[in-house]
């Protein structure tokens, strides 16, 4: 049984990034929390806009993902030698396959907006951790952005961190 999450940071009131897609209000605090976290999973799954901002962060960001199973979801193939870790699928149908073939059982989901969206319109996102950083945007990119659905959650924990965040986990009701 796959145990599948979303973990995402964002503003108080749930935008990832900025219209443009721009992160700087987000603190270095919630690369180091994911990071921390990723530990207890066996890949990471992020969109391919997701992966190209980290590509464009830089080298010390990078060092950080040199040993973690990583799935990018792209309509284009653009696997590259320098990232084995690093395997392109073409849509969530064919991610879960890879994951089945890998046995990857715990899948942690983080971003952007229509991968998040994806995940959860197949009912099949266990639970949801969110970093909220002290910042709030009136305009950007929300958590989820997609075809409607909707899920009840319960609140498992609540966790006062670093630089003011405030990470909430919850779990979905099936």
């Amino acid at each position: 049984m796959k145990k599948i999450t979303i973990e995402m940071a964002c503003s108080i009131n749930g935008l990832i990034a900025t219209e443009d897609g721009g992160e700087d209000f987000l603190s270095y605090r919630g690369w180091e929390i994911m990071i921390e976290l990723l530990k207890e999973y066996d890949v990471l799954i992020w969109g391919r806009k997701t992966w190209d901002n980290i590509l464009s962060w830089g080298e010390e960001y990078l060092k950080d993902l040199k040993d973690i199973n990583i799935i990018i979801l792209s309509s284009k193939n653009t696997q590259r030698k320098e990232f084995p870790n690093v395997i392109y699928c073409n849509s969530i149908a064919h991610c879960l396959e890879v994951c089945e073939d890998r046995k990857f059982e715990k899948l942690f989901i983080s971003g952007g907006a229509k991968v998040n969206n994806e995940f959860m319109e197949k009912g099949i996102v266990d639970s949801i951790i969110l970093n909220y950083n002290p910042f709030v945007l009136n305009k950007g990119i929300p958590l989820f952005t997609g075809s409607y659905f909707e899920n009840k959650l319960k609140l498992d924990k609540v966790i006062k961190e670093k630089e003011d965040i405030v990470q909430i986990h919850y779990n979905i009701e099936k």
